[in-house]
């Protein structure tokens, strides 16, 4: 059975701001209602109020029942009742003029039909239907019109007798500021600049990273036609990543044309999965994003989606949460099972398969540990972390029992050789201060991820020795090469703070065929006052094809210009250092070693985690 376009049509007598007005031939309100997608077992309908008559009516309401649907959600009006349902006017659309139209749309589960339309603008009449069919053909067509008001969906109907009607029909669907699907801006929806539709236009900040978020559904996985519709009347071009689903998918830039009020439009495909899709658009410029009217999506079974929902507490990801694994409780004060934290450690087998936590209260815990013991999370009260320390203070020049220095590895106070470990709300401590190396924690192993920890030391402070690692929302402080080694290590939303004086912040030893090493996202990097402006390279390559990125991050006075530098004998020319849109005084990409790359933003949109670490995806980065 095919799907079916219904409408009908009533030209009424109007009630207007409580003055019957006189009905003749030309002076009556038409109420349509149109069914804009059918895919079955449910569909999205429009209705359309339009005044006829010759005079202004205001706070028009419309209700109808549907025999065999029920309405899940409206936008452009409000809803209420419950079969039969009524939409009132809200504050933007509720005034008509003499030959002015309003319409909303609404999303139900059920069967489509022909129902009747009542209301103070249309009143009781019997429907009138016109059918046309609305299934999808070989050679699917596109259609777009900047008519189109709030969130319309219009049917680009195909004719087709033995097409399914559970195949979604093509249409175009306008998404609006303050609608449904559109679901959030960094900045405000403005109306200052006429030849806007909807009510108003979206104005972002003006800064590097500001952004507009809309969720769309889609039937089918595959590409669909969007257009942008935007105004740029300043001096330059407007530049920003377009995201779909977290991945940037395309640069687009929006020319300007020295007017604000004349508005033009882009068109992109973007790919999407069937179901539920976010859209993302982030700006590249300092000047943020161009004044975004609307965007219209066309394809197979484009809705609006409801917007996503943050998590409802930070606690309820913390690892204090959790509760179906063994816990083994320390506290340093005797409160607890264990005393030390190596004491519960030993009780852990050393093939164990068990995902099992240590609990650690708050206290400075002075213990030289060897983890190696998988499957382990060290957890410590949240927001805690500041009073929770693992500390020892050995340097590389501490001497062995025989003698001989300890060496770098030697040093850590807290070693990690194992796979699956993971560490939170806890500070990790070298307190040995200037003068050798001294690492706080030397990490070699399959998936460690670390989250809300802080790592102190000076010299080689985190030696990421080898495998994956992840980092998020860290502080790690140090004073030379303090983030080090040949791991595939990432650092999301983290501070990299220097205390004193160094030559790089980081020494990469990657090796040649290990695609990424150290990846930076967001974050900053920050400095005492007392490390000199423009004293500190981003990182030197330890080994010679060392790699590390940093993208959209932060970046201090301290960071010096050129920005990378090399360590002994070792040459730029083979290592990998590359930039994306940093920031801060110290992101002067114009100065920077010849060797280094500033990514282009196809480049930069590889470094993804399911890029960086294949099929492991940390708990940590959700």
């Amino acid at each position: 059975m095919n799907s079916s376009t219904t409408t009908n049509l009533l030209k009424l007598s109007v009630l207007s701001a409580g003055i019957m007005l006189a009905a003749s031939q030309h002076a009556g309100a038409a109420c349509s209602y149109t069914v804009t997608n059918n895919w079955g077992n449910g569909f999205t309908g429009e209705i359309k109020v339009t005044n006829n008559t010759g005079q202004t009516v205001n706070n028009w309401s419309v209700s109808w029942r549907e025999p065999g649907a029920s309405v899940t959600n409206a936008w452009n009006a409000t809803l209420s009742g419950a079969n039969p349902y009524t939409a009132s006017a809200l504050g933007w659309n509720a005034t008509l003029a003499p030959g002015a139209s309003a319409s909303f749309g609404f999303q139900a589960n059920g069967t489509a039909s022909t129902p009747t339309v009542n209301g103070s603008l249309c009143g009781v009449a019997t429907s009138s239907t016109a059918t046309t069919s609305s299934t999808q053909s070989s050679t699917p067509a596109v259609s777009s019109s900047s008519s189109i008001k709030s969130s319309v969906a219009v049917s680009s109907s195909k004719s087709s007798s033995s097409a399914a009607s559970s195949i979604p029909a093509e249409s175009s669907w306008i998404f609006e500021e303050s609608a449904v699907g559109f679901c959030s801006n960094s900045g405000v929806i403005d109306t200052k600049h006429s030849g806007y539709t909807g009510t108003g236009f979206i104005d972002t900040e003006n800064v590097i990273g500001a952004s507009i978020l809309w969720s769309i559904n889609a039937a089918n996985n595959a590409s669909y036609n969007m257009q942008i519709r935007f105004g740029n009347g300043g001096s330059a071009a407007r530049r920003a990543s377009l995201e779909v689903n977290d991945i940037s998918i395309k640069t687009l830039d929006f020319p300007t044309n020295s007017n604000w009020t004349q508005w033009q439009t882009v068109n992109v495909s973007v790919p999407f999965k069937a179901g539920v899709n976010s859209v993302k658009l982030v700006a590249e410029t300092a000047d943020g994003l161009a004044n975004i009217d609307s965007i219209s999506v066309t394809g197979n079974g484009v809705t609006p989606a409801a917007c996503p929902t943050a998590p409802t507490t930070p606690a309820a990801q913390d690892c204090n949460s959790v509760t179906s694994q063994p816990i083994l409780q320390v506290a340093a004060d005797g409160s607890a099972t264990y005393k030390t934290i190596a004491a519960a450690l030993n009780t852990i087998s050393s093939s164990n398969t068990t995902p099992t936590q240590i609990r650690i209260k708050p206290g400075t815990y002075r213990e030289k540990l060897l983890i190696t013991k998988p499957l382990v999370t060290f957890c410590g009260q949240t927001g805690k972390e500041a009073s929770t320390i693992l500390t020892y203070n050995d340097g590389a020049s501490t001497l062995k029992a025989d003698g001989t220095a300890i060496g770098t590895s030697g040093s850590a106070s807290v070693t990690i050789k194992t796979n699956d470990i993971s560490m939170e709300n806890i500070t990790i401590e070298n307190s040995f201060g200037i003068g050798s190396q001294a690492v706080a924690l030397l990490a070699q192993g399959q998936r460690l991820q670390f989250r809300n920890c802080r790592l102190l030391g000076n010299q080689d402070t985190l030696y990421t020795h080898s495998g994956t690692q992840y980092y998020r929302n860290c502080h790690i402080q140090g004073t030379v090469d303090f983030i080090f080694g040949a791991a595939t290590a990432v650092f999301e939303n983290n501070t990299i703070h220097s205390v004193g004086g160094g030559s790089a912040l980081t020494a990469p030893s990657t090796e040649q065929t290990v695609p990424y090493g150290l990846v930076f996202l967001g974050g900053k990097v920050t400095a005492t006052p007392n490390v000199a402006k423009g004293s500190v390279a981003l990182g030197r390559n330890w080994r010679p094809y060392g790699a590390a990125a940093y993208i959209r991050t932060e970046l201090g006075q301290h960071i010096s210009a050129v920005g990378w530098v090399k360590m002994s004998e070792n040459t730029l020319d083979t290592a990998r250092f590359s930039e994306y849109l940093t920031t801060g005084a110290g992101a002067n990409t114009s100065a920077r070693a010849p060797q280094s790359k500033q990514l282009t933003a196809t480049q930069a949109a590889t470094y993804t985690i399911g890029n960086i670490f294949g099929s492991w995806q940390p708990s940590y980065s959700k």
